[in-house]
């Protein structure tokens, strides 16, 4: 490979100087994306590249109650984990975090700035501020289609101020899908779902084509049919689910992949947020990371004499030894790194928002008999 000229070097510099840094390089510079856990290993695989990309920006979407903020959360998480120097940054626009909810899921919760614009207009005010310190290398904003513009505020427009709206979730999108790159920050969009009135079926959220353009990832989250289950007679009340995951877009990787996962939308016996807990234990069976061997024992380096008998007693060992759930872990994402595992995801319908092959594909846990079927 040849080396450019003197004259080329002395035009990059003069630009750079002119239009600042991370604006102009060569072709080889152009930074290359890192990678964060979601939260969910399953969820990983899905997406094709092993997690979130870390200078783009991604979008959220589904129904009320699918964790669609608890599922950012955990990506909060594990940016502040992977980049100890750096704040991340949540946009509450709907008002509807709690200081307990966030702690409940971020270990270092002193580094999360949470701002509370009341415009769409402010909110990419705000954002383009933060990003641009360099400070920050994740941004929440919950939710999209959340914020009224100024013009509503100042009753100067209708509450359905449709266009309004997307003028200004227009602009926003611009500036995440060129900051987001630019500073390495990724850009986390919370939408809701809405009925697609063309009669197709299809995944619709707020924000205009402008939005759709700006994300290079848009996974929608799903109710499973599958639900849990705590307390007994009338105290018996519903706890979690399973949450069924599908990536409509995908500029990194192909499209249209589906997974699930367990979740808890409350605190409870079986925890709160993804079952991080049964799913690496289901992982580590289908990858072959822990062997199953005669009379129900299971094989792995970090269990006590390198085996645990019955399966319950795996995820409650990984559960209470955090050493093997690390070893684990990392065994686990390394055997998914090298693809073509089956019973992880799968592919599914993008035109057909009824084509769920993922729900229904978890196995029911004998440890938890309060989990039970769509009743």
């Amino acid at each position: 490979m040849s080396s450019p000229s003197l004259s080329v070097l002395k035009l990059k510099d003069k630009l750079t100087k002119q239009y600042g840094e991370k604006s102009v390089m060569f072709a080889s510079e152009i930074p290359q994306y890192e990678v964060v856990s979601s939260g969910s290993l399953a969820l990983d695989y899905a997406i094709g590249i092993g997690g979130i990309p870390t200078n783009r920006a991604i979008e959220i979407g589904g129904e009320p109650g699918t964790g669609k903020t608890t599922l950012a959360l955990h990506i909060v998480n594990n940016f502040l984990n992977a980049y100890p120097e750096r704040a991340a940054v949540i946009l509450d626009i709907e008002n509807r975090l709690t200081a307990d909810w966030v702690a409940a899921f971020v270990k270092d919760s002193e580094r999360v700035i949470i701002l509370k614009p009341d415009s769409m207009e402010k909110a990419t005010d705000m954002y383009v501020d933060f990003v641009k310190t360099g400070e920050v290398s994740v941004v929440v904003v919950d939710s999209i289609g959340g914020a009224p513009t100024e013009r509503v505020i100042n009753k100067s427009a209708e509450i359905g101020d449709v266009g309004g709206n997307a003028a200004a979730v227009s602009r926003f999108a611009r500036f995440a899908q060129t900051l987001s790159g630019k500073y390495d920050c990724a850009t986390i969009g919370i939408n809701q779902v809405r009925a697609d009135m063309s009669g197709y079926n299809r995944y619709t959220t707020p924000g205009g084509k402008a939005w759709i353009h700006a994300v290079s990832l848009r996974i929608e989250l799903k109710k499973g049919k599958d639900k849990v289950y705590d307390g007994t007679g009338d105290d018996k009340v519903q706890v979690g689910n399973t949450v069924v995951a599908r990536i409509h877009k995908n500029s990194l990787a192909a499209p249209y992949r589906t997974t699930s996962y367990w979740f808890y939308h409350v605190p409870s016996k079986y925890g709160f947020g993804i079952d991080q807990r049964e799913e690496l234990s289901r992982l580590s069976m289908l990858t072959g990371v822990v062997e199953q061997r005669a009379q129900g024992s299971y094989y792995h380096p970090s269990f006590p004499e390198g085996k645990i008998r019955g399966k319950d007693n795996v995820m409650k060992f990984l559960d209470e030894n955090a050493e093997a759930f690390e070893a684990v872990r990392r065994d686990v994402i390394a055997s998914l790194s090298g693809g073509g595992v089956d019973g992880v995801a799968q592919t599914f319908d993008g035109d057909n928002l009824d084509d769920n092959p993922a729900d229904g594909m978890l196995p029911q846990i004998t440890l938890t008999d309060a989990r039970e079927g769509d009743q």
